[in-house]
């Protein structure tokens, strides 16, 4: 492989945007041997990533980055939540861009570019380091070379087969209606990034999957889990923008096909505390199918080949009338991660902090085992109230079921 490889179009936005994930407790190898399973998976799969690096501009992948460099090692003080600890390593200067593996005793956390990848992609990086680093055995890279225009190919397979699914994109429109505002000047802003971090045990969360089973057949686990937190939201009192947004893969347009880079849009949908979590599971069904999701990122991927690229600054002023902008994702339960030997007789942790999308944006995170489900919400503790965001999570997290029960 070429020493210096051109970013895709595709993961040029997002040099600058970093999650952060944290996962445990394990019989942990020491960091020469998370540093040999680095050096070994790019051996065995050079298009893996791990050993990749920027160059000063940030459009070129330099790909001869030394595997010494991709872990550290830091201490873990068990008063220190979790939340606070995926900000840490996300505010961390030290840890080197795009990608750091950071071995403490018994966790293993991670930083990564979302240039490197999505939520698909860390789960990969994750989960196959340290079963390496466990066994001494490189194990199979999931993750296949996307080439030059997988959005191309994701458009030749949806609207090449079925021409009719682009009347049904452009016809799938999202209401945004929130009432009319009193024109406020901005206010100087700097960002604040916050995590909290919450997780239900399984026995918590099938409480949820009971409930849907008897009282919403048909609904989605996703959707549940965005009724509890809307219904949530809505009980602690906190008003949010009708601009409900929804992470979608877009690999599900490719039949699945699991590619690497980050392959993922967020994509406005029609769903608010008012619906049921049959109605919001179907809205998200019927946007995902009218392929509205794909076609959005087929115009921005155009809008900023034609204007030369996306405006990735950071912003300085906020609206100080704005509403929370809420975005939900889900990574659904990761064989990948659920394989992993987790200490039996210790409490699972499994969370993860991906940026807000803008000053106003608050970002609720699925991510699951089969001992456990985590919620973490992330957003500007300048401009959205932590004490509302945590108040609502907890009503999520300490009676699911109720809180489904209660229609507002």
């Amino acid at each position: 492989m070429r020493n210096k490889l051109a970013i895709q179009r595709r993961d040029r936005p997002w040099p600058d945007l970093f999650v952060t994930v944290l996962c445990g407790p394990f019989a942990m190898p020491t960091a020469d041997e998370l540093r040999n399973a680095v050096a070994e998976l790019a051996q065995r799969y050079p298009h893996s990533r791990l050993t990749w690096g920027f160059d000063p501009t940030k459009r070129y992948w330099l790909t001869d980055r030394p595997p010494e460099s991709v872990v550290v090692e830091r201490d873990w003080d068990d008063s220190t939540d979790i939340g606070s600890r995926l900000d840490a390593i996300a505010l961390d200067d030290e840890i080197a861009a795009p990608l750091t593996y950071i071995r403490y005793p018994a966790h293993l956390g991670l930083k990564i570019s979302h240039s490197v990848g999505d939520g698909r992609v860390f789960q990969t990086i994750v989960a196959a380091v340290l079963q390496t680093a466990l066994t001494g055995v490189v194990v199979p890279w999931s993750a296949n070379r996307a080439g030059r225009f997988p959005l191309g190919a994701a458009a030749l397979r949806t609207f090449g087969r079925r021409p009719a699914l682009i009347r049904a994109a452009i016809n799938d429109r999202h209401r945004h209606d929130d009432p009319p505002s009193i024109p406020a000047p901005p206010q100087s802003w700097s960002p604040s990034r916050r995590t909290v971090h919450r997780s239900l045990t399984k026995t918590r969360a099938d409480e949820i999957t009971a409930w849907g089973n008897e009282f919403a057949p048909g609904a989605s686990r996703f959707a549940l889990q965005v009724t509890l937190v809307l219904r949530a939201l809505k009980k602690v009192g906190m008003e949010i923008s009708s601009d409900v947004r929804v992470v979608v893969d877009l690999r599900r347009y490719l039949g699945w096909r699991y590619i690497d880079g980050n392959f993922i849009n967020s994509a406005a949908m029609n769903i608010g505390v008012e619906m049921d979590p049959m109605q919001i599971s179907s809205t998200i069904r019927a946007t995902n199918r009218s392929a509205r999701p794909l076609m959005a990122q087929m115009a921005a991927q155009t809008q900023a080949a034609i204007f030369g690229g996306v405006d990735t600054g950071v912003p300085t002023a906020v609206d100080p009338r704005a509403l929370p902008r809420v975005t939900f994702s889900s990574l659904g339960l990761s064989p990948e991660i659920d394989s992993l030997p987790f200490l039996p007789d210790s409490p699972v942790v499994y969370g993860g902090s991906v940026p807000a999308e803008g000053p106003s944006g608050l970002t609720f995170l699925f991510m699951e085992t089969s001992k456990v489900m985590s919620i973490d919400a992330i957003f500007h503790d300048n401009v959205i109230d932590a004490d509302l965001v945590d108040r609502a999570l907890h009503l999520v997290t300490s009676d699911p079921r109720s809180l489904l029960s209660d229609h507002p």
